[in-house]
């Protein structure tokens, strides 16, 4: 049975909250989540697509993976349909009993789309690396949300910096 004890997820909880799909899902496993927090991990293994032609005389995991990641790990902060405001409420407070519903049965209306980033890449990440990902809620603006994110292996941290996401419903036409 696939778990989702409080703050933690596996792989098939994870594919009940994300939309995406292998090739493009990077997140295996959120070790924790919490209001203003979440810690993924993504196993970069060398048959993933992306090596194979980046590059070919040394296979590194693109950037925009990695921001890619930490968005999706962004995904898992907060109340159990997604990202929860400063002030403690989700973007749209009506609509929170039904998106716990929703939650409950593992499914959201609500989608986080990148908004913007500023991001720096330090380090390489190489086939065999463990990502660990970890995005921090800084503030709220308007129907965005604010995250300190950081990417790091065995070898120290890969990427830091913000993300910007947008909080938009179905209901809102996309």
């Amino acid at each position: 049975m696939p778990v989702s004890t409080r703050g933690q997820y596996d792989i098939e909880a994870i594919k009940r909250r994300l939309p995406h799909r292998y090739p493009l899902l990077m997140v295996d496993h959120i070790e924790e989540s919490g209001p203003r927090h979440a810690v993924g991990i993504k196993n970069v293994t060398a048959n993933e697509p992306c090596f194979q032609g980046h590059f070919p005389e040394r296979s590194i995991m693109p950037g925009s993976l990695i921001a890619e990641a930490l968005m999706q790990t962004s995904a898992f902060m907060g109340r159990p349909d997604g990202p929860q405001r400063e002030d403690g409420a989700t973007a749209r407070a009506a609509e929170d009993r039904a998106a716990e519903d929703r939650a409950a049965e593992g499914r959201s209306d609500r989608r986080f789309f990148c908004a913007g980033m500023n991001l720096k890449f330090r380090k390489p990440v190489v086939p065999g690396d463990r990502l660990r990902l970890d995005v921090r809620f800084i503030r709220t603006l308007g129907d965005m949300v604010r995250v300190k994110a950081t990417a790091q292996t065995a070898a120290g941290i890969v990427a830091t910096g913000d993300l910007n996401l947008a909080v938009v419903t179905e209901e809102d036409g996309t």
